[in-house]
């Protein structure tokens, strides 16, 4: 059972211990009420007696207040004049470099400075009315706090000919963070921890592999003193900041992460992911060493010995061992993670090359499920992750050492977190980490509570992950709906097919799959696809459903069916308004096409604006998706706004005019009485929310709910949860790249009918296939993929990941036939041609005039 120190007040005159305010450490305890609750820092639950004031956490080895005394509330009346500025710093430093008297130390050159950052740093509540700008008297606020002084005033310190006093400050900020001298409950009390989230030299400490470029010139800093002090600094801010869990201060903290610039957000977010790396890259360490060093923090002894912290690097003696093969072969990451960041091209790059894959060991949940440091650390990204608004893209927040997790385990462990476990709502929650672990002072057995999973915070699984995910979710709902139909069968002594069939003849495409999927049970629509043209040969290995899915989008999507229209200046499509009741049995039967595309894996060739996805998941309409989808009426709304005069002068009222289906003009109010209401600048606002509304949600309102429903009666598990609206849209729609690299489709690309790789490049008619294939456009690539593969989309997770062969067919004499292409298994059949002549003539033909299982 896990313990911790209770600290309370005792009437002695004499105090054992006068440190932070602590008048006495009590062994004994008192009878009273308990008190169960989290720690500030890590996150673990507690149970103390009511009147316990401060306690020791034995996890983190921080002290933490429970409630402010009288003693901590008269302390806290600091003047903003007492904070301390970059104009205070600097004109300490210059002061200090214009008393140089004769051959002094730096120590003694720098004393003063010293002083006053010992005096500064020591006191939260200093540093709470520190760094504040001029506006609103300087008054003691998230929103008020300068950053850019911040970074000035340390970048001050740190250039210095002297380490001193930067290390100094360092110690003084360190004791601060292990001995806070208040609960942090309010959100204006949160000022000093921004400003200690500024010190530069907080991710030099996260490196596993670090390579110094230039080992005769190291900085001054670079030292196992600084660095042991920044990582103890780092965990204890991440862990603050993380648990903030009152609404308002989280809403506080996203609105300051979102003001700051793009360059600073991003260096946060990628600290973060570097710091969940560190602590990942340790657990992998740990498994091979059989140590238990990924469960606590690194000390000093880690950082001063690097083979301790990074075993791969050869050890200072015959004592400590290196990283066994298995385990540099798992941890083999990109180059950029020994210097700096990675990016996502960086590692689909270094993922399509050659070498030993890392397949040996997967981290578990039992691994990191307890690891207070990578949940804290996901719990404070998710805040930045809310916060961003496009300042970063998606995969901005991915993390790359997280696909090495047991991503499935990790999945079902989520899942089974959940008491209604089928749901496709939206029911995790992103701000929402248990622990693991209790801190329990009485004899009643410690509670468990859900351990931390990945899922929880889905922002960090790439995009490959999370489709492994629902392909494996998918995958074992079709095996359940097999294994159920089969019993079934034996039951009733009946034959029962385990697929989902569809038999459609091809000119009546739309009608025939509608019959057939009004035919079917809600349950058959989660069993696997077989498509079956009428009177054409061929059975359906995958190839069948791709074309039958890019014929039946092409039907629905169709003007001549009134169900959408195109938008001229941005070419999306969208709902049409007030269609015919009749359309929507169609409008549901999308939405099945969709759900049944995802659960297939499948690409589709739609145009949709990221709005549909958005709201597929119940997220909530921007002006900006509308801006997406009618950029020219978004661009007149938003100078409505900007306009500075009189609006009335426009005479415009709360009503709207369109064309219906038919091409005839309707006229709708967009609030009750709208006609009557006329746009002031009081109301304009309201006005352009109101226009938004009506055209994104309610003018198509009963449209997309039959859509919706039809989508989500074949995708009605968690997975689809794990996604954002824009991973979504790529895994319907594929990747939105602009061109297929030459090379990097080569290296993917595998060869049948040769006796090996290298006989098959040096053959005539490969050479002259990547000659023909390097000299064509982006859209004649298209028609190429949609001949081998059944689509022209690549898939979400880029090129590097499709499946591509090449195959030779011996034929003897003269060749006339064509090439042929197997779309089930992405394969391209070849013949020996004479000539590159005759090869290029017969693959155009096969790929420009073929339809179905043959010609035109």
């Amino acid at each position: 059972m896990l313990r911790f120190f209770p600290f309370t007040s005792t009437a002695t005159s004499d105090p054992v211990d006068t440190d932070q305010g602590l008048t006495s450490l009590d062994t004994t305890l008192p009878e009273s009420a308990d008190v169960v609750n989290s720690c500030r820092c890590c996150g673990t639950l507690v149970k103390f007696p009511e009147t316990v004031t401060k306690y020791k956490c034995l996890v983190c080895q921080s002290t933490l207040q429970v409630q402010s005394s009288a003693g901590d509330q008269s302390k806290s009346r600091v003047s903003p004049a007492d904070g301390v500025s970059y104009s205070l710093i600097k004109g300490k430093i210059k002061e200090c470099e214009a008393s140089e008297r004769g051959l002094r130390t730096y120590h003694d050159i720098y004393r003063p400075l010293e002083d006053l950052i010992r005096q500064k740093f020591s006191e939260l509540e200093i540093l709470n009315n520190s760094f504040l700008r001029a506006n609103n008297n300087k008054k003691k606020s998230l929103k008020n706090l300068s950053i850019k002084e911040v970074q000035d005033t340390f970048n001050a310190i740190v250039s210095l000919p002297t380490s001193r006093p930067y290390y100094l400050l360092l110690l003084t900020v360190n004791d601060l963070l292990r001995r806070p001298t208040s609960d942090l409950s309010k959100p204006e009390d949160l000022v000093w921890l921004l400003i200690l989230f500024e010190l530069p030299t907080l991710s030099d400490c996260l490196y596993h592999n670090r390579v110094a470029s230039n080992t005769t010139h190291r900085s001054k800093l670079d030292t196992p003193e600084v660095k042991a002090i920044s990582y103890e600094i780092i965990k204890r801010l991440i862990g603050y900041l993380a648990s903030s869990s009152e609404a308002s201060t989280v809403e506080q903290l996203a609105r300051k992460f979102s003001s700051s610039t793009v360059e600073n957000f991003g260096f946060k977010v990628q600290l973060l992911n570097l710091y969940i790396t560190f602590h990942l890259t340790r657990l992998v360490n740990a498994h091979y060493e059989d140590s238990n060093q990924g469960n606590r923090s690194p000390d000093y002894s880690e950082y001063s010995e690097s083979s301790k912290l990074n075993s791969a690097t050869p050890p200072p003696s015959s004592s400590s061992r290196p990283m066994s093969p298995s385990a540099r072969r798992f941890m083999r990451l990109p180059v950029s993670f020994q210097t700096g960041f990675i990016s996502w091209a960086e590692l689909s790059h270094s993922r399509a090359s050659t070498g030993p894959k890392p397949n040996e060991f997967k981290l578990r949940v039992m691994h990191y499920g307890s690891e207070w440091h990578i949940r804290t650390a996901a719990r404070l990204l998710s805040i930045f992750y809310i916060a961003n608004r496009d300042k970063l893209p998606h995969y901005a927040f991915y993390n790359a050492v997280v696909d090495f997790i047991s991503v499935r385990q990790d999945y079902e462990t989520w899942q089974s977190s959940f008491v209604k476990k089928d749901t496709n709502k939206l029911i995790y929650d992103i701000l929402s980490a248990a622990s693991t672990n209790i801190i329990d002072l009485t004899s009643q057995p410690a509670k468990k509570t859900p351990q931390f999973t990945f899922c929880n915070y889905p922002f960090l699984l790439t995009l490959g992950m999370k489709i492994s995910v629902l392909e494996y979710e998918a995958k074992k709902s079709m095996e359940r709906k097999a294994e159920e139909t089969f019993i079934k069968a034996l039951d009733r002594r009946k034959a029962m097919d385990i697929n989902l069939r569809i038999q459609v003849r091809r000119a009546h495409i739309a009608n025939d799959s509608l019959k057939c999927i009004k035919l079917l049970a809600e349950d058959e629509l989660k069993k696997s696809l077989k498509v079956e043209f009428v009177g054409e040969p061929g059975i359906d290995v995958g190839g069948l459903k791709k074309e039958w899915f890019a014929l039946i989008i092409k039907e629905l999507f169709s003007l001549d069916n009134g169900l959408f229209y195109y938008e001229e200046d941005s070419h999306a499509c969208w709902f049409t308004p007030e269609p015919l009741e009749l359309s929507l049995e169609l409008y549901h039967m999308v939405g099945i096409v969709l759900g049944l595309a995802i659960y297939n894996s499948t690409i589709l060739d739609l145009r949709f604006p990221l709005a549909v996805y958005k709201k597929l998941i119940n997220k909530k309409i921007r002006f900006e998706d509308y801006k997406e989808m009618c950029p020219t009426t978004a661009k007149g709304l938003q100078s409505l706004l900007d306009y500075t005069g009189d609006v009335e002068d426009f005479e415009l009222y709360f009503d709207t005019t369109f064309k219906n289906m038919f091409g005839d003009k309707v006229s709708r109010e967009l609030v009750p009485g709208g006609a009557n209401i006329r746009v002031t600048n009081e109301n304009k606002k309201q006005y352009v929310s109101q226009w938004v509304d009506f055209y994104m949600n309610k003018s198509i309102s009963t449209q997309f709910e039959s859509f919706y429903r039809g989508f989500h009666k074949v995708i009605g598990g968690n997975a689809l949860s794990l996604f954002s609206a824009k991973e979504i849209e790529m895994i319907i729609c594929g990747n939105c790249e602009t061109s297929i690299d030459c090379d990097s489709f080569k290296a993917i690309t595998k060869y049948s009918g040769w006796l090996s790789t290298q006989d098959a490049l040096e053959s005539n008619v490969v050479r002259w296939f990547w000659n023909w294939f390097s000299d064509l456009s982006f859209d004649k690539q298209k028609r190429f993929l949609a001949f081998v593969t059944g689509s022209d989309r690549i898939p979400a997770t880029g090129v590097s990941t499709m499946s591509f062969k090449i195959t030779r067919i011996r034929c003897f004499g003269n060749v006339t036939r064509l090439p042929v292409a197997h779309t089930c298994f992405n394969e391209l059949c070849l013949y020996e041609y004479a000539t590159e002549e005759e090869f290029v003539s017969k693959l155009n033909m096969s790929i420009y005039e073929s339809e179905g299982f043959g010609l035109r």
